[in-house]
């Protein structure tokens, strides 16, 4: 962009060396860059671990490393993040330094895995004070894929409800947006994370290693998936008469199977399955207000020092954690 350069001011920030099941991340410095006078320069307080940053990672399936860059990856890793405006470009309108934001940058730059971020004002949004940095690092990204997905349902009325890896931050966010309507939901997970599954409200769990979701007797209204381990004529052996599966990311062979059978899924039995798009920071402050106003709660998996991101990255990719693995990049 070429941006000037800020001299003695810090940046720390993490690079991926390579690809590997082992996090091959390096911490890099520089000087902090200067902005444009449409960005914004962000001090970054946590950034949360999501499926991108193991995708990254390990360059898995490898079709991703067209997409990252074959022999070792082009991007950084960090999408979802909160802190602190530090500085202002001269078109920025609505926020002022000092202001507490957080946001998605998964269309601006990604690299949350840093102590500092620039980005554009789209990406970040405002946040109440009575909501804490640490809690905001873990709404833009797995609660609007909460939020939109279950909006997908645009209004169907569901008995039972069936969430598949239910025990990250998406499912563990889903559940308490859904409770209160007192609706039945059933939840699919392994480990530890029965355990804070129950404690949500969950009225079922499945530990998929003795009864994944094909093995389930159960039918549902709906299913909302975060993992996609399986192909399409599973879940619609597992949905009501006119049930609606809506997957919000994983297996990418099978989220490939899923947009090409959808449509002949329906002609034969009725049944929707649907893939959300997610639409990044769309509605993210009308979610916060919501999240605040109903005493929802995130379930949060450390924070980890910066100086731990490997530790953390490879626990979430092992599926060790439960809720949103989380970073403190400072305070």
């Amino acid at each position: 962009m070429g941006q000037k350069r800020v001299k003695d001011s810090p940046m720390r920030f993490f690079v991926l060396r390579g690809y590997g099941e082992t996090p091959l991340l390096e911490m890099k410095e520089s000087a902090l860059p200067d902005i444009d006078e449409d960005e914004v320069l962000v001090e970054v307080s946590y950034s949360s671990v999501n499926d991108y940053d193991w995708a990254l990672s390990t360059g898995k399936p490898l079709l991703y490393r067209f997409l990252f860059g074959f022999y070792r990856p082009k991007l950084k890793p960090g999408m979802e993040m909160s802190g602190v405006v530090k500085k202002n470009g001269k078109k920025i309108k609505n926020l002022c330094i000092g202001d507490r934001v957080c946001g998605d940058l998964s269309e601006d730059r990604f690299g949350s895995f840093a102590n500092y971020v620039v980005v554009k004002e789209k990406s970040i949004t405002k946040i109440p004070d009575n909501l804490t940095l640490e809690e905001a690092a873990t709404l833009p990204h797995a609660g609007l894929l909460a939020q939109q997905g279950i909006e997908l349902l645009d209004g169907k009325k569901c008995e039972k409800i069936l969430i598949n890896g239910t025990g990250g931050g998406v499912g563990t966010l889903a559940v308490q947006i859904l409770k209160k309507n007192g609706i039945r939901i059933d939840g699919v997970d392994t480990g530890n994370k029965l355990n804070d599954m129950q404690k949500l409200g969950f009225d079922n769990v499945f530990d998929y290693k003795k009864s994944d979701l094909r093995k389930i007797s159960e039918k549902y209204d709906f299913i909302l998936d975060t993992k996609s381990m399986f192909w399409p004529w599973d879940y619609v052996r597992r949905l009501e008469n006119n049930g609606i599966y809506i997957t919000v990311g994983g297996n990418l062979t099978n989220l490939i199977s899923i947009l090409i059978l959808k449509g002949l899924t329906k002609l034969l039995t009725k049944k929707t399955l649907r893939i959300l798009a997610l639409k990044p920071n769309a509605g993210l402050e009308k979610f916060i207000h919501s999240y605040v106003k109903s005493s929802m709660k995130s379930l949060i998996d450390g924070p980890y020092p910066f100086e731990s991101a490997a530790t953390a990255l490879a626990k979430f990719g092992h599926g060790k954690h439960s809720g949103k693995v989380l970073l403190k990049l400072s305070t």
